[in-house]
C-alpha cells in the first residue's frame, strides 16, 4: 500500500453526465479460478504478489482512491487528496469450502457460506468506514486446501464503465504475472500502458446541436420534475441512501442461462439470409432481437394474466378492451461510445463512455415465434439504431446530459415510458476471460446480482466451457413465464435461478 500512498498526487476529476448516472450503481463481478493441479500457495496466485500488484496498479488508477463530492452548483467530482485518501477495501482470506463445492453449486455465490458483504449494487455510505462511500471493494477468497480462488471486485460505476473495469482487472493481472516473472534475471520489463481519467477528454467531440437526437431523447434530458430536481440537489451520500431504499423494494429474481455458441452462430447465419442487401447482422443484433421476443412475451403475459382475473376483466368489460391491450416493447441496447469516436485515445479513456440506445418494437413484431424472418425484422431495427449512434449523436447526447448538474437525474426519471422495458448489456468484447494472474484464465466470470429489475447481461464466450452465459434480473412472474417458453428453453442448455 505504501508504494501507492507515498507517490499519489492530489487531484480532482469532475464527473460528466455519463459518470453521474453511475453514482447509483456499482460493477460487481466474481472471477473463479480452479487450482486443478493443487499447486502450492506460493505457486497459485500468491497472496503477497496479488496484493503488491494491486497497489502498483492503483498507481495508474488513482481515481479509485478519491472521495465523491459535489460543489455549490451540485456538480459532482472525485477528490483525490493525498493526505486524506478514500482507499478501496482490499482483503485476502481463506474459507473452509472446497472448490468442487463451488462448481457443484453452479458458481452460485448465494449457495455458498461466503459473506460478500452488501449484495446491493448501489454504493451506499458505510458506517464501518466513517460514513463515506467506499469507491471500490476487492476481496480474494481462497478455498479449502488451496483448491481454488475467487477474486471478487466491486467498483462504483461513477469511476468507470464495464470497459474500464476490465482494463483495470487485466492490468492488475498483468502486473501480477510480471512480478512473478521478474524473479528471473532475464525477465522483460513491465509493459507500459496509458490510461486517461480526466473527463475533459469529452470536450473534443461535444456539440451544442441536437439535430441528431430523437424528440423523446431530448425530452428526457430537458424535462424536470420536482423530485428529480431535488434528487440532483441532495448530497451524494443522501442520494445513495434513497436509491438503496428504492432498489431494496424491488422484487427481483436472478437467473443464469447458458447458450451454445454454435447454436447462436447457426441462428445468426439463418437470420442473415433475411437481411436487406448491404446489412450484416452482428451477434449482438441477433441476440438482442431474440431476447426482445422471448422476454417481451414473458412480460406481456404478466399483463394479460392480470387482466383475465375477475375484477380486472369486469373493469375492462365496462370501460373497453383498450385497457390492458399490448403495448410497445422497449429494448435498451448498450453502446460503447469509444468505438464511435475518431479520437486516437478513445480506447485508453477510463471514464464512463457506455450508454443505452432505446429501440421501440411494436407488439406485432415481438408477439411471434422467433423465426429467422421475425428475428431479422427486429434485428434490423437494432442494427439501424446502433449504427445511427455515431460521433455526432454521442456528442449531442453528452452535451445535453452534461448541460445541467442534475440532467442525468432527469434522464433516469423521464426515459421512455412503457411497462415493457429491458436493458441489454452486451459484454461480448469485454476481456473478462483474459484476466490471468499467472495461474491461467478463470473457469467462469459472473456478476454479483443486485435488485435492479429488467437488466440483462450477455457475457463473452467462455473459452473453458464454451458458449455464452446470460445473466437476467427479472420480476419472478416474468422469469416464470420465460422458462415456460419452449423456443427459449430449447436454446438454453443450462439454467439456474435464485431469489
Amino acid at each position: 500500500m505504501e508504494s501507492f500512498t507515498s507517490t499519489v498526487k492530489s487531484q480532482v476529476f469532475y464527473l460528466d453526465g455519463f459518470d453521474a448516472k453511475g453514482t447509483t450503481m456499482s460493477i460487481s463481478i466474481c472471477y473463479w479460478y480452479e487450482n486443478s493441479a493443487r499447486s502450492s500457495l506460493d505457486a497459485f496466485m500468491p497472496p503477497r504478489i496479488l496484493e503488491r500488484a494491486f497497489y502498483k496498479t492503483l498507481e495508474e488508477f488513482p481515481v479509485i482512491a478519491g472521495h465523491l463530492k459535489a460543489d455549490a452548483s451540485s456538480r459532482m467530482y472525485i477528490d483525490v487528496d493525498k493526505d486524506n485518501l478514500n482507499m478501496p477495501v482490499y482483503t485476502d482470506t481463506c474459507c473452509e469450502v472446497e472448490y468442487s463445492t463451488v462448481r457443484e453449486s453452479g458458481f452460485n455465490i448465494h449457495k455458498l457460506p461466503i459473506d460478500m458483504g452488501s449484495k446491493c449494487g448501489v454504493p451506499v455510505p458505510s458506517g464501518l468506514v466513517g460514513g463515506r462511500i467506499v469507491p471500490a471493494h476487492f476481496r480474494v477468497v481462497r478455498f479449502k486446501d488451496n483448491s481454488g480462488v475467487l477474486v471478487y471486485s466491486r467498483i462504483t460505476h461513477y469511476i468507470t464503465d464495464g470497459y474500464g473495469y476490465t482494463q483495470f482487472m487485466n492490468r492488475w493481472a498483468e502486473v501480477s504475472r510480471w512480478i512473478q516473472q521478474s524473479q528471473d534475471a532475464n525477465a522483460a520489463p513491465l509493459p507500459e500502458r496509458q490510461y486517461i481519467h480526466d473527463r475533459a477528454f469529452h470536450a473534443d467531440y461535444r456539440t451544442k446541436q441536437t439535430t441528431a437526437l430523437e424528440p423523446k431523447v431530448i425530452d428526457s434530458l430537458t424535462t424536470r420534475t420536482m423530485f428529480s430536481r431535488w434528487l440532483g440537489w441532495v448530497a451524494p451520500e443522501t442520494r445513495a441512501r434513497i436509491y438503496k431504499a428504492m432498489s431494496g423494494s424491488t422484487d427481483t429474481t436472478c437467473s443464469y442461462f447458458h447458450v451454445s455458441a454454435k447454436q447462436m452462430e447457426d441462428i445468426r447465419t439463418s437470420v442473415q439470409k433475411h437481411a436487406p442487401e448491404g446489412i450484416r447482422y452482428s451477434m449482438n443484433d441477433v441476440f438482442t432481437a431474440y431476447l426482445t421476443i422471448v422476454v417481451g412475451q414473458a412480460m406481456e403475459k404478466v399483463s394479460t394474466d392480470w387482466w383475465s382475473k375477475p375484477i380486472p376483466a369486469a373493469i375492462r368489460a365496462i370501460f373497453g378492451n383498450s385497457l390492458g391491450k399490448p403495448v410497445d416493447f422497449v429494448t435498451g441496447s448498450s453502446v460503447n461510445i469509444r468505438t464511435r469516436l475518431s479520437h486516437p485515445d478513445a480506447n485508453i479513456f477510463m471514464g464512463n463512455m457506455a450508454t443505452r440506445k432505446s429501440i421501440v418494437v411494436p407488439p406485432e413484431q415481438f408477439q411471434t415465434e422467433p423465426t429467422a424472418e421475425a428475428l431479422s425484422t427486429i434485428a434490423l431495427r437494432i442494427h439501424q439504431a446502433i449504427s445511427a449512434f455515431d460521433e455526432q449523436y454521442a456528442g449531442q447526447l453528452g452535451y445535453l446530459l452534461d448541460k445541467e448538474p442534475d440532467s442525468y437525474v432527469w434522464r433516469m426519471f423521464n426515459s421512455i415510458k412503457s411497462r415493457n422495458v429491458i436493458g441489454v448489456s452486451n459484454q461480448f468484447r469485454f476481456a473478462h476471460y483474459d484476466v490471468d494472474f499467472g495461474a491461467g484464465i478463470p473457469s467462469i466470470v459472473r456478476h454479483v446480482p443486485y435488485p435492479s429489475t429488467n437488466n440483462l447481461f450477455i457475457m463473452p464466450a467462455n473459452p473453458t466451457i464454451g458458449g455464452y452465459e446470460l445473466e437476467f434480473n427479472l420480476p419472478p412472474a416474468v422469469e416464470a413465464n420465460l422458462v415456460q417458453n419452449n423456443a427459449w428453453m430449447k436454446l438454453v442448455d443450462k439454467y439456474d435461478s435464485y431469489p
